[in-house]
């Protein structure tokens, strides 16, 4: 089987407020998603799922054994594509933090 695009799921949108170096205010959104990842290499559009600059993400996946593991993430901004790349399969939680206008 092949790596395909995801369908995540968006549990939770956090808008946050930051200021920037120079103080002026930077306004960033926080994704909470979960997915079902079923081969290495399977990915998200950025761009469909959590529109903004990507800055940031970080997930987990809970295999079969229950057990969890840190997912590689790879962001590619040519196509927008998050790239989940670890050998590990079954059930995605991750976060992903993003720029807006």
């Amino acid at each position: 089987m092949s790596a395909a695009a995801l369908d995540p799921t968006i549990i939770l949108v956090e808008d946050m407020i930051m200021k920037g170096d120079t103080g002026i205010p930077i306004r960033l959104k926080k994704y909470f998603f979960k997915a079902t990842k079923v081969t290495q290499s399977d990915w998200v559009v950025t761009a469909t799922y959590f529109p903004g600059t990507y800055l940031k993400g970080h997930a987990t996946t809970i295999d079969s054994s229950g057990d969890g593991a840190d997912e590689t993430l790879t962001y590619v901004s040519s196509g927008t594509k998050l790239t989940l790349g670890s050998a590990n399969t079954g059930t995605v939680y991750g976060e992903v933090i993003v720029q807006v206008a």
